[in-house]
């Protein structure tokens, strides 16, 4: 971290970030105004060339283990958190193995779309449910890298129906189909994704224009191509499920040039995107992932003495 020229406030500031803290509670463990710490903040983030919260998160998961070897650091609490992150996880094994519950905050139909749903009293059909779930599988597939899937539902014949259904799940499969080597396949559906306009379904600007660079990043491995994903991942206006399907995307085109440390740094990035979704419903006073934390007692019936059967199994 030194040659970056980071602080001892910088790194502080990096844990309580990758550890989930909002800046309200970050002024308050630093002792600072909160106006003050999001200047701070600011400052970190062009220092490190970085343009969000997410993005200094995931180069400091990846570059925190490394810097600490070079400087022979022996602060075993910051070692531990580094030990291995999110994303080593991830290479070892799978982007939804490695996410495991917190999958309900990444992708579209997730825990923030039932919690939405729910504050605005619409109620869900049953024609809603169904695509809902069928998002959810092709979303789950993406994160586990079981590209087949795309392929077969592609086989079926279903590419056309997707794409009435749901334009950016038709998408979602395209990008698979493409990162699966499939792109003969791709190249089908591809066709169907006409850009939106008055009167005719259609995918938005931005992901008609994603499609074709991923194209590129992956047939042609184009860096040109490579680098506008990554743009397009980086920028905060963007629609919230587009930019994860382009950090998932980026994450499998940087794992297939064996570039480990940007893979690794990506899928760090999606940990602290999902994070940061639980944190945002909890904020609002939700329970994202439970409802009741208390422990239950077992059912038992009526008339029960325990104390006669400790006594008898103190005695046996």
């Amino acid at each position: 971290m030194k040659q970056l020229m980071i602080n001892d406030k910088d790194v502080k500031m990096l844990e309580l970030l990758a550890k989930g803290a909002s800046s309200k509670e970050m002024a308050r463990d630093l002792g600072f105004r909160e106006g003050t710490m999001r200047v701070y903040l600011h400052n970190l983030y062009r220092k490190l060339g970085v343009k969000s919260k997410t993005s200094a998160v995931s180069w400091y998961l990846a570059t925190a283990k490394r810097s600490m070897q070079e400087s022979g650091g022996e602060d075993m609490g910051q070692q531990s958190l580094v030990e291995e992150s999110f994303g080593e996880m991830a290479m070892r094994t799978s982007l939804l193995a490695s996410l495991g519950v917190m999958k309900i905050f990444f992708g579209a139909f997730g825990r923030m779309w039932e919690v939405a749903a729910r504050l605005k009293g619409e109620a869900i059909d049953d024609a809603t449910e169904q695509q809902r779930r069928n998002s959810r599988l092709l979303w789950e597939a993406m994160l586990a890298g079981d590209f087949g899937y795309a392929k077969r539902l592609a086989d079926r014949g279903l590419a056309g129906k997707l794409f009435i259904d749901s334009p950016p799940d038709c998408l979602l499969l395209a990008m698979m189909l493409l990162l699966g080597g499939y792109s003969l396949s791709a190249d089908k559906v591809i066709v169907l994704l006409k850009r939106r306009e008055k009167g005719r379904l259609g995918v938005s600007a931005a992901e008609h224009r994603m499609i074709r660079l991923l194209r590129d990043a992956v047939n042609d491995e184009s860096d040109e191509a490579l680098a506008c994903l990554y743009g397009m991942a980086e920028e905060s206006g963007s629609q919230q499920v587009f930019r994860h399907a382009v950090m998932a995307a980026l994450h499998y085109v940087y794992k297939q040039r064996h570039d480990h440390e940007r893979a690794v740094g990506v899928a760090n990035a999606i940990w602290a995107e999902a994070e940061g979704v639980r944190q945002h419903l909890q904020a609002m006073g939700e329970k994202p992932l439970y409802k009741d934390a208390s422990l239950p007692a077992p059912k038992v019936k009526t008339g029960l003495d325990v104390r006669a059967y400790l006594e008898k199994l103190e005695h046996a």
